[in-house]
């Protein structure tokens, strides 16, 4: 009974980080409503419907007291502005959406990664590496996972690696890489929204023109 048990966790590990590829790869490519959160749905519904009152890039009235109510009293309307207006909602106004908590623009753009830890967002962040390190962890995790299969039916001779024999070591790998993975996209998310926040703080005060935006 165990052993199905120990397979059926291995199954869900190997899914799991599986999924994390296709997850990064349609938050990539894709822009669909009905995965957003239905609060960030709301929030861009009302701040373009704001935005259309807007003249010149100028922020009306009733788009600052949308952006004072859903962003708070720390955010540039004329940044939120920028973001509704850029002609890409994927891009620029649901990353600003997402960590609307941590961003500041009193006196100049900061990121409130913790409490105590605030810093301006990175420049250029190079999504590649990270990209392949969630695919590593990920085959990695199916490796482990094959190899739970394979080694029941011919054991490892070689008595250093015996482990690899145990379906308990092969089942914590599996979750080892899958973990990696998971976090390997989360950061990797985080670190694209608070650059393409940055880009835009750029853009709006003349140092990154809006076609390199696109």
């Amino acid at each position: 009974m165990m052993i199905y048990v120990a397979f059926f966790l291995i199954f869900v590990g190997v899914t799991f980080a599986l999924y994390q590829v296709y997850s990064v790869h349609y938050a990539i490519n894709f822009e669909d409503e009905e995965e957003r959160p239905e609060q960030v749905n709301q929030a861009l519904k009302t701040l373009a419907d704001e935005a259309e009152g807007c003249v010149d890039g100028e922020p009306s009235s009733g788009f600052v007291q949308s952006v004072q109510r859903i962003f708070g009293d720390g955010v540039d309307a004329r940044l939120v502005l920028a973001a509704v207006a850029s002609g890409s909602q994927k891009a620029f106004a649901e990353p600003l959406l997402r960590r609307r908590g941590r961003v500041e623009t009193n006196g100049e753009l900061t990121i409130a990664h913790l409490p105590f830890w605030k810093t301006r967002p990175p420049v250029r962040y190079r999504r590649g590496p990270v990209l392949v390190f969630i695919m590593v962890c990920s085959l990695l995790a199916l490796f482990w996972g094959g190899m739970s299969i394979i080694t029941l039916a011919y054991p490892v001779a070689v008595p250093a690696l015996a482990w690899a024999n145990s379906l308990l070591v092969l089942t914590v790998l599996v979750y080892a890489s899958a973990l990696l993975a998971y976090g390997a996209s989360k950061l990797d998310f985080y670190l694209h929204d608070i650059q393409q926040i940055g880009r835009l703080n750029r853009s709006l005060n003349g140092s990154e023109s809006v076609d390199q935006l696109t």
